[in-house]
């Protein structure tokens, strides 16, 4: 059997394995296992992302430059909230990337993404302790741009949006993709890189631990194999 060659990242959500069930009484049915942590994130959620992305797209809500995203507070939706431009929040609003805690690498490109709006410092506290960041401190590392009340969040991030608007749109694409530069492509990178340590740590005892740790809401106890 010829193995599938991807061409980027993208391609691999979804076209994730089925395993057989051989060893489990399954009665007169045939039981198989869609492995969805082989998704490029290690996550289902790979899909979700994926699919709102392009369905945003598909009907003009999305355009070129339109990049505003209301994002969750976890690591798949830290990672699409890193690839708008302005990110707004509020108090209560939790933000996370608990790779480490699952005895994981993180991935989404925040290794490249993450640092570049709150520095390196900031990067690597997040990364290796795993802690929940208020919306208050978000607002002071520059993870989030405008703070407001929980129920002001989508009028604050519409009238943001509406000052944006109000420039020219070829000088505003022209200002952005002179800024952002190579980002494209330190990202693409940095998810090759970020994909090939999570194969490689998925297989460890540690990832195991972590993952059972995490549904049973304890401390996860790690060996370091």
């Amino acid at each position: 059997m010829q193995p599938q060659v991807f061409q980027n990242a993208l391609q691999m959500i979804g076209r994730t394995p089925l395993l057989a069930v051989r060893h489990l009484d399954t009665g007169p049915c045939q039981l198989f296992l869609k492995l969805e942590n082989q998704n490029p994130g290690g996550s289902i959620k790979d899909r979700v992302g994926l699919y709102l992305i392009e369905a945003a797209e598909r009907a003009g809500k999305l355009k070129p430059g339109g990049t505003l995203i209301e994002a969750t507070a976890g690591n798949t939706g830290l990672g699409l909230a890193l690839v708008a431009d302005f990110r707004v929040t509020c108090p209560e609003a939790r933000f996370c990337a608990n790779f480490t805690r699952l005895g994981f690498h993180p991935g989404f490109g925040l290794t490249t993404t993450l640092p570049e709006v709150i520095g390196k410092t900031n990067a690597a506290l997040m990364f290796y302790t795993s802690r929940r960041v208020t919306g208050e401190e978000a607002h002071r590392w520059g993870l989030a741009d405008v703070l407001v009340p929980q129920d002001q969040v989508r009028e604050a991030a519409l009238k943001l949006a509406a000052e944006i608007a109000e420039n020219s749109p070829l000088g505003l694409l022209a200002t952005r993709a002179t800024m952002r530069a190579d980002l494209a492509e330190r990202v693409r990178k940095a998810t090759e890189h970020e994909l090939e340590e999570q194969s490689r740590l998925r297989k460890t005892d540690d990832f195991k631990e972590g993952v059972k740790a995490m549904a049973e809401r304890r401390v996860p106890n790690f060996a370091g194999r």
